[in-house]
């Protein structure tokens, strides 16, 4: 996917996870925030209908990125705030940091995986689910050695 459509997709996660907040889809955030891993996250109605959605507005989306997506969507469903700081700078804001030097070099060594997964979700925890959605959709879309230089430089600054 280019630039426009992850801009395109993160602009349809962000109010789709507004939607999910709403009384009537209690249900489906409950089961995503259940979820514990990607798999769990693919297997959920409210997943397939959002990939179905999305597959109608984007102009390419693949295997990988449907399996990107499922991260990202059981990830936004844990954030209760946007929030306009990125996401890297939030981890080392206050004194102490809210999220230690080691738990966030930690972090970094991470791949696409479910112990990643579970990572960040106790990261948007431990920033009491106040999360950039725009800039925690395309860091786990990219999540690359660029990405991760990128938030590094982000939290020493």
């Amino acid at each position: 996917m280019n630039r426009e459509d992850i801009k395109t997709m993160s602009d349809s996660l962000a109010k789709w996870r507004s939607d999910l907040h709403e009384p009537h889809r209690r249900g489906a955030r409950a089961e995503l925030r259940r979820s514990k891993n990607i798999t769990d996250v693919i297997m959920t109605p409210t997943f397939q209908y959002l990939c179905g959605r999305l597959a109608e507005e984007l102009k390419t989306f693949s295997k990988k990125d449907k399996e990107r997506l499922a991260f990202i969507v059981g990830l936004l469903s844990h954030v209760r705030e946007h929030s306009k700081v990125k996401l890297a700078k939030s981890m080392s804001a206050g004194s102490p940091s809210c999220v230690s030097e080691l738990r966030f070099r930690r972090l970094l060594q991470n791949d696409y995986d479910d112990r990643f997964y579970a990572a960040m979700i106790r990261i948007i925890r431990m920033l009491k689910y106040q999360v950039n959605v725009y800039d925690l959709v395309e860091s786990m879309y990219y999540w690359d050695e660029r990405k991760k230089k990128e938030w590094a430089y982000a939290y020493f600054s």
